[in-house]
């Protein structure tokens, strides 16, 4: 029995995932920009100005279930997301802009298709297998690239022939070589950080074990007042998170969740938590949770390159755009080399 060695596994591991790694690196490039093709798609939803908060409340009092996301700078309108995943989108007057069913068009079959397959809770699961390969086939494609002798800059050099030519392959090895090495890091960070978030509750636990240390910040007192309906639970946040804002609305079971200005998260992590007499239960401040927790909160801000500005969000993108070239240059090659063979 022949044991396969490192060129083996990387040849067989990437034609296994070429198909799914195209899927991820497209949708997941095309979601960088998910608010702005929105807005191209649907231009209704380009609002002058943001919905304001009092006008958000009077919306969300509407419903009874599902989640609404706040306005933003970069997301101006009012957007709740019912238990069927049908998005309702609101302008400042409460004036419904637009429907969008559950893939009922092209982005939300992105959407869907990113984040776990279009199977629900099935696709999660496959994608973390995926993510796991595809980490074993980028490490196997650094460690056998790895000069052993001469010098990097030959290493990387890259001879330019027609692909469609006998001498293509060449062009389509080297360009293969060139690319998965100088993009090496953002491939990394995106197959990590994707793969992390598939496994979010055992990484968070992971991570919380292994850095348990907290550090206390101090909050005013829990506010006393009875707040019965979302315009009012939403005038309590700047009295119990005076730093943060609210960015999420749980509808069935009131709760909000506020983000710090420094915090990572483009969502936040600090909650707050409401009786059904409609008081503050219980505020979550998220710095004051364990190290680990904290640094789990920052893998999908990374992950979405929601933080490091434009030059991160390139960087991301660069990623991705190296993740369409490696698996068609990879193929590729592949099949000219074996029709070579063949001849």
């Amino acid at each position: 029995m022949v044991t396969p060695n490192l060129t083996q596994w990387h040849r067989w591991l990437g034609l296994t995932l070429s198909l799914w790694m195209l899927l991820m690196a497209i949708s997941g490039s095309l979601l960088l920009y998910k608010n702005e093709l929105l807005m191209l798609l649907y231009p209704q939803l380009a609002l002058a100005e943001p919905v304001s908060v009092s006008a958000a409340g009077t919306i969300a009092d509407g419903f009874s279930s599902g989640y609404a996301l706040m306005p933003t700078a970069d997301r101006p309108w009012f957007e709740v997301v019912d238990a069927e995943k049908t998005h309702y989108y609101y302008d400042a007057n409460g004036t419904l802009l637009l429907e969008r069913h559950y893939l009922g068009d092209t982005m939300s079959w992105l959407v869907e298709l990113h984040h776990h397959l279009a199977l629900n809770e099935l696709g999660k699961d496959i994608l973390g297998i995926l993510g796991l390969l595809s980490i074993a086939l980028i490490t196997t494609g650094i460690v056998r690239w790895w000069p052993r002798r001469g010098s990097f800059s030959r290493a990387l050099s890259v001879r330019w022939f027609n692909p469609f030519s006998k001498r293509g392959m060449q062009t389509l090895w080297q360009l293969h070589r060139f690319i998965g090495v100088t993009l090496f890091v953002p491939i990394v960070i995106v197959i990590i950080t994707g793969t992390a978030i598939m496994y979010a509750a055992p990484v968070k636990s992971v991570l919380v074990s292994l850095f348990p240390q907290t550090q206390q910040h101090s909050l005013p007192p829990l506010p006393d007042k009875q707040a019965s309906n979302w315009s009012q639970r939403l005038a309590l946040v700047e009295q119990a998170l005076p730093t943060a804002e609210a960015r999420l609305l749980y509808l069935e079971e009131p709760q909000i969740r506020a983000k710090h200005q420094t915090e990572w998260h483009p969502n936040g992590r600090n909650y707050l938590q409401f009786t059904p007499s409609g008081t503050v239960a219980k505020v979550i401040d998220e710095r004051s949770t364990a190290l680990g927790n904290r640094v789990s909160n920052m893998i999908y801000p990374t992950h979405v390159a929601a933080i490091g500005g434009s030059l991160y969000l390139t960087i991301i993108l660069l990623s991705g755009l190296a993740l369409i070239v490696l698996p068609i240059s990879g193929v590729w090659f592949y099949v000219k080399r074996r029709g070579q063979r063949l001849k």
